[in-house]
């Protein structure tokens, strides 16, 4: 038998038969099956809380892994650097990401009682830039794939430059990037950057488009983003 973190002196894990055993009755405590899988319920301090017997497992037979690395500010959390998931440490387990309006996978941190939910990316580029501020930054994804968060994938960005690393907007009738046709069959190349309006209109496509490589490279620099 071994020690239930947080319980010890009051209840053992028995891995044999799957049980946990009572110090203070001196019996094993009897498994409730609920959906499908077994619980059971421990008191301490005149609280109860129910455990699966899966989560016992994995409470009372830490596997070393050697890829989880703290996270800031959050001591019952670590980051798996290697399958890019948020690790539970009361609880043994791996965070669920949910993906939000928005196409990033996030998760929700809990710290004194209060919960801030961050981005899997954000904590991507905050576990291996520590040090670094980010306060008023984005964290931009370069292959604008929100699903891949390895950190070469990842950059530092003003708002601006996160806006500038976006594809053709599908209300685009031409399906070209900063580029709209107008009255008189002119063609009109628009780009803001930092509340500046960028902006010439020319009699063919072939000549608006030239100049939108040249003017967008220019002005978003490794941001730019044709589409």
């Amino acid at each position: 038998m071994i020690d239930i973190p947080e319980y010890e002196g009051i209840y053992k894990y028995d891995n044999e038969l799957n049980q946990v055993f009572s110090i203070k009755t001196n019996r094993y405590l009897k498994n409730t099956l609920n959906v499908n899988s077994l619980q059971v319920t421990l008191f301490k301090n005149g609280k109860k809380k129910k455990y699966t017997v899966r989560n016992l497992v994995y409470m009372c037979n830490p596997i070393e892994n050697k890829n989880l690395v703290a996270i800031l500010d959050y001591d019952n959390y670590k980051f798996d650097t290697e399958l890019l998931q948020v690790y539970n440490l009361k609880t043994n387990l791996y965070l669920k990401s949910g993906l939000d309006m928005h196409g990033y996978y996030t998760v929700s941190l809990y710290k004194n009682g209060k919960s801030q939910k961050y981005g899997l990316h954000q904590l991507v580029y905050i576990i291996n830039n520590p040090t670094e501020d980010l306060i008023g930054f984005d964290i931009d994804h370069i292959d604008n794939d929100r699903a891949n968060n390895k950190i070469e994938n990842l950059r530092k960005a003003t708002r601006s430059d996160n806006c500038s690393n976006t594809k053709t907007q599908k209300n685009n009738k031409l399906g070209l990037k900063y580029i709209h046709k107008i009255k008189n069959g002119y063609y009109k190349f628009k780009l803001v950057k930092n509340k500046i309006v960028y902006s010439k209109n020319f009699k063919t496509i072939e000549e608006t488009i030239e100049y939108r490589n040249i003017k967008v490279r220019e002005i978003c620099g490794e941001f730019a983003n044709l589409g």
